[in-house]
């Protein structure tokens, strides 16, 4: 394990949306993982260790056509939801669904968490 003290994260935003592209922004206090324009099927993923003091956040900023959403990918204190350490979030057209567990996950298996805003 490449984690010490701490769980061995790994979290995966995958992009199940038609043309256009969806542009994923995710960033943590201390990390900016960068923007990203990606198509169709692409999984957009990371992996980190856990803050000791349970205080590690991550979030994603998605905006695809006319709307968008920005969302919590992972928090210390949900951990458990991340079923073996596996965030998997996918973007759909009505909306972010969530699973834990190592992919692939079941597409039965994710519950939608957010919908999508209309751009202002």
């Amino acid at each position: 394990a490449r984690c010490s003290v701490t769980d061995d994260i790994q979290v995966h935003v995958v992009n199940s949306l038609p043309f256009p592209e969806l542009t994923l922004h995710c960033a943590s206090k201390d990390n900016d993982l960068g923007y990203y324009n990606t198509t169709q099927n692409f999984d957009f993923h990371w992996r980190f260790c856990d803050s000791y003091l349970g205080v590690t956040l991550f979030f994603c900023h998605l905006t695809w056509g006319d709307k968008n959403v920005a969302f919590d990918v992972y928090t210390s204190k949900n951990r458990e939801l991340c079923l073996r350490g596996m965030c998997n979030w996918e973007a759909r057209p009505d909306g972010i669904y969530f699973a834990g567990g190592i992919p692939p996950v079941s597409p039965v298996n994710f519950k939608k968490m957010y919908d999508w805003k209309n751009n202002v």
